[in-house]
């Protein structure tokens, strides 16, 4: 589906991470890879290192963390939001919904809107669609949209496959009305019947968890995970971003009337430095224009990505140009895919803010 809005923008984004720094080469005791190996792996794969939360932190406490900063700074006032919106698979509890939990520990007006979703890898992509779309019936109010995962609690240690790339990180997009035009065009695809390609089987409501969804096992790629596991059928949602997100891209860029060469940035969700190299390689793009570097840095942090890469670039991005026309695509948990182009002017408010662990 694609929709359409104008008179939208981002003006701030705060990405809060952890002061954790967990580097692959200091894993190899979970992996049973030889030197040799993790040295090539860090190489081709881009495993190196990530952003990890301790056990027990949330994302509502990174949330409240960074929008207490923002407030600091000036960013917004309490009275201006009239809406948050939190993209997230992990929440702080099945009840109450974490943007409620956050909302409790500001002074926001009880008439803001409240709504969590619970999207992956895609939901950077949802959470601004619903942004703007909620922005269609308010005037000067504007939103927080929080984003991100503690995804890293989810993986086992001894999963070769996702743990060396999994990062958490949380992040504050504020989103508002604007006089300027700005056509934004949106779109979501999801292909449900293959749900179960990235899932964890245990800890909801189908199969609690018990002693026994704790026990490990060995998978044929000599991963171990139990059923409380993230658990990801690697080849199938690989052929998935590659062979769908082109197509995506291309009926978003017909729908704009826009030529692919015109395009200033491709920012994606970062799901591996290799995933991203055989994605620009098929939509014919340069490095400059897409970059895949954030993985090794931060980690792959699910709805977080995509803001946290702007931040990472930002500076470098806008050191000649005022307003970029950026494309946002994302892809994995759902299936789902999602792609938004819209111009985005350089806004004052980009930073990393750093999440003191309670030791």
């Amino acid at each position: 589906m694609i929709t359409q809005f104008k008179n939208k923008k981002i003006s701030a984004i705060l990405s809060v991470i952890p002061e954790n720094i967990v580097d692959f080469m200091d894993e190899a005791a979970n992996y049973s890879f030889s030197e040799s190996q993790m040295k090539k792996l860090k190489k081709v794969m881009g495993f190196d290192k990530r952003r990890v939360a301790e056990l027990g932190e949330t994302v509502s406490e990174y949330a409240i963390h960074g929008i207490k900063q923002m407030l600091a700074d000036g960013v917004f006032k309490e009275s201006e939001i009239g809406a948050i919106i939190v993209t997230a698979t992990q929440p702080d509890y099945f009840i109450p919904p974490t943007s409620n939990v956050i909302q409790g520990k500001f002074n926001f007006d009880l008439d803001t809107i409240c709504i969590d979703i619970s999207q992956g890898c895609c939901g950077y992509i949802v959470g601004l669609t619903y942004a703007f779309m909620t922005l269609e019936s308010m005037k000067d109010k504007k939103v927080l949209l929080v984003s991100g995962d503690m995804l890293s609690s989810k993986v086992s240690k001894r999963d070769r496959a996702s743990r060396p790339i999994t990062g958490d990180a949380v992040t504050i997009s504020l989103i508002e009305n604007t006089n300027d035009e700005n056509p934004i065009y949106c779109s979501l695809k999801n292909n449900g019947k293959a749900a179960f390609s990235v899932y964890i089987p245990a800890g909801g409501t189908k199969i609690p968890i018990t002693p026994e969804t704790t026990i490990e096992k060995e998978d044929e790629f000599g991963n171990w995970r139990g059923l409380q596991h993230l658990c990801m059928q690697g080849d199938l949602v690989f052929n998935f971003i590659i062979n769908d997100t082109p197509i995506m891209i291309e009926e978003l860029l017909q729908k704009a009337d826009e030529d692919i060469n015109n395009i200033d940035y491709f920012i994606c969700h970062q799901s591996s430095c290799f995933t991203l190299k055989k994605l620009r390689e098929r939509l014919g793009v340069s490095k400059e224009k897409l970059p895949n570097d954030i993985v090794p840095i931060y980690g792959n942090s699910s709805s977080a990505t995509i803001p946290v890469t702007l931040t990472h670039h930002f500076n470098e991005m806008y050191a000649e140009k005022d307003k970029l026309k950026i494309m946002f695509a994302a892809f994995g948990t759902g299936l789902s895919l999602g792609a938004i182009l819209m111009d985005v002017p350089k806004f004052e408010y980009c930073n990393f803010l750093k999440y003191p662990h309670k030791r």
